[in-house]
């Protein structure tokens, strides 16, 4: 009988001395809570911009064709004779991407003659030239819309834009290089370049649906 009273005593004690171990544990170790996640940034508002070209932005260098310069009409418009590619041998009207320069018919309006003589100056008949298309390839009057660089490898259509030659135009879907025409033409403004600083409140043509316009 005592036997069993001192087992049962014995126990007892373990007992006690478990359930106060736990409770002193329980009160001094710190238990991490786990971190509420992070909100997902919100989208910004508007419209998010389309891709511009299958490259990121730029044309690609196999889309690139040589030509010899035949004319300049304006200061965005030019005639060429491609020496490769589809069209080499047959002469095509060129409309430049990206700008839309004074009219020199039938009147020649404010800074006309002065962006045809620049545009003449970076791309002087008989020179070669590099041309490259956007998405869109004609404009409603079938002229081809090109990039032109020259033979010193400069973008003429964003040098026309940086000298005040002509007006920032944007027609989609024709944009690899809008993001730096429009900021070249911003700046000419600024800066009071060109027709932004010769003509009297400067504004686009008005188009009478003229092919040479």
């Amino acid at each position: 009988m005592r036997s069993i009273v001192t087992l049962l005593a014995f126990i007892a004690v373990i007992t006690v001395a478990g359930t106060t171990f736990y409770l002193l544990r329980s009160e001094s170790v710190e238990v991490p809570i786990a971190a509420s996640p992070s909100p997902a940034p919100s989208q910004a508002g508007g419209e998010v911009p389309a891709p511009a070209t299958p490259d990121a932005g730029r044309v690609p260098e196999a889309g690139k064709e040589k030509a010899k310069v035949v004319w300049v009409s304006d200061g965005d418009t030019i005639v060429i004779q491609p020496v490769e590619g589809a069209y080499a041998g047959h002469e095509q009207r060129i409309r430049l991407i990206g700008l839309d320069a004074p009219e020199m018919h039938p009147t020649p309006q404010c800074w006309a003659k002065e962006s045809t003589a620049a545009l003449l100056k970076m791309v002087p008949r008989g020179s070669t030239v590099t041309i490259a298309f956007d998405f869109r390839k004609f404009d409603d009057y079938k002229r081809q819309l090109r990039y032109v660089w020259n033979a010193a490898g400069q973008l003429v259509n964003a040098e026309q834009l940086r000298e005040g030659n002509g007006f920032y135009l944007r027609i989609w879907p024709n944009v690899a290089y809008d993001k730096e025409f429009k900021a070249l033409a911003d700046q000419a403004k600024a800066q009071k370049k060109g027709l932004w600083g010769a003509c009297k409140d400067p504004q686009p043509p008005v188009h009478t649906g003229n092919p040479a316009d």
